[in-house]
Parts: C-alpha cells; sequence; structure tokens
C-alpha cells in the first residue's frame, strides 16, 4: 500500500503538491499510476471528486477537494483543500478496503478524518500523521456477490451517492482495467459514457435516476472500437497520400 497527499502550506510558496507518505518525512511524488489512469481528465482537485480504477494490476483510490479547517487557510485567506490517494496491488483483501475507503468518502465520513490528520508545520507547512492515516484502510466484512457489469451513469446527488455506497456494500466491482467508478463536477454524460466507466456520477447529469447506457456508447472504451479507429485512421492517411501522389503526376505532366 502506497498512500499519497495532496495538500498545501499556509505560506506563498508551499503551493499545492502531491507527497508520498512516510513516517520519517513527506517525499514529494506524483503518483506514477497518474500516468497510466489520466484523472485529470476527468475530475478537478479542488472540487469534492472520486476516482476508482485498476490499472496494470493495480487498484487506485482518489478522493479530491476535502475541506481543511479554518486555522489551515493559505497565505490569501482562502481554504486549503485536501486530496488523498491510495495505491494498492490488485487482490480481493485490497479491493474490499477500497471499497469500504469508497463507501465511507460517498457518505461523507472521510472529510473530518483526513483533516484530523493534517497539522500545520514542517517544511512544506504541513504535516501528515501517517498511523492516522492507515488506520483508515482496515479492511472489513463486506458482500462480495458478482456485479452487473452494465455502465450506469446519473446526477451526482446524495440520494444516487447512497445508492452507489449500497452497492459496493453488496457486491464486488467488475473485473477489468481503466475507470471504475468517476464523481465528478465536470463531465456531461457524453464524456463518462466514452471514458468506459462502470459508475458514474456528474453534476452536468440531469438525471435522478440511474441509466444504464449500451455498450455501442462507449465505443472509445472497448479494445474493438480503437482497432476500427486505427484502421479508419490508416484508411484516410491511404487515401490522402494516393491523391497526393496523383496531384504530383499532373503536376509534372503540365510543366513538361
Amino acid at each position: 500500500m502506497t498512500i499519497y497527499i495532496l495538500s498545501r502550506g499556509q505560506k506563498e510558496d508551499q503551493d499545492y503538491s502531491w507527497f508520498k507518505i512516510r513516517k520519517e518525512s513527506l517525499i514529494r511524488e506524483t503518483p506514477p499510476i497518474f500516468k497510466r489512469v489520466p484523472v485529470e481528465t476527468v475530475i478537478e482537485h479542488q472540487k469534492p471528486s472520486m476516482i476508482l480504477a485498476r490499472q496494470d494490476s493495480e487498484f487506485l483510490l482518489l478522493v479530491t477537494g476535502l475541506k481543511a479547517r479554518e486555522e489551515r487557510a493559505d497565505f490569501m485567506g482562502r481554504s486549503v483543500r485536501n486530496s488523498i490517494a491510495w495505491v494498492y496491488s490488485d487482490s480481493e483483501e485490497h479491493e474490499n478496503i477500497l471499497r469500504s475507503l469508497a463507501i465511507r468518502a460517498l457518505k461523507n465520513e472521510l472529510e473530518l478524518e483526513i483533516d484530523k490528520a493534517i497539522n500545520i508545520g514542517g517544511e512544506y507547512g504541513f504535516k501528515v500523521e501517517q498511523d492516522a492515516i492507515e488506520q483508515l484502510a482496515i479492511s472489513k466484512i463486506i458482500a462480495s456477490k458478482p456485479a452487473e457489469n452494465a455502465c450506469k451513469l446519473g446526477k451526482n446527488s446524495a440520494k444516487l451517492r447512497q445508492e452507489l455506497a449500497k452497492e459496493l456494500q453488496n457486491y464486488s466491482i467488475p473485473l477489468r482495467d481503466g475507470f471504475l467508478i468517476i464523481i465528478t463536477t465536470l463531465k456531461a454524460k457524453s464524456a463518462l459514457s466514452m471514458s468506459g466507466v462502470w459508475r458514474g456520477l456528474s453534476d452536468r447529469i440531469e438525471n435522478e435516476e440511474w441509466e444504464i447506457i449500451s455498450k455501442t456508447n462507449q465505443l472509445i472504451a472497448s479494445p474493438t472500437s480503437r482497432s476500427v479507429l486505427s484502421s479508419q485512421k490508416k484508411t484516410t492517411t491511404q487515401a490522402a497520400l494516393t491523391i497526393a501522389i496523383i496531384l504530383a503526376i499532373i503536376m509534372i505532366y503540365l510543366a513538361i
């Protein structure tokens, strides 16, 4: 297990940065898994958001936009927002841990606990109590019935977050790579659909109930569609090359 914190200190030069949590000190480091899971394309870190993803035998749970207490306000008096990322190897035990954490995030039970574990001080303007953070990630006994594989999207509402929390309590997540859950303020229904996500909630979706998205609307997420797009691109390139050759021959002929 590796845990990362995104936060900042009070001084102007203590801006937001990602840090790996270690007992001795914080190590400035962006989670390497972000290079393989494009989280920046679907959420904004300063807004309350959540991502659960699996990629290359690793799990990622990212929870963002967690408000810090007033005493940690920055040099301009603005509220500080914390984000946290848990990275685990892929196993049933670790899936249960991350499902439990995701349930707590959906119920808004993590914000205060994370804030209490971060205090003013240190080289970067804040210190993190590693033990307190690690205590949050305790494996709990939850059911693991096979989940329904269909993609479902809806409005980022308290009602649907509670329903998703209940689903995570009773069902395992699909055995595939990519985005599994996205809770965002940014993306429209079409963008979430094309991401291939399993469950998606967004402030930009108006539907108050879950909507099942057909596979035809998730083309970009499937290997078949990527091969089709690649084939189409190749065909277009070949056609352009053929036209260029014909034009060159015509120009040579006219010159002669």
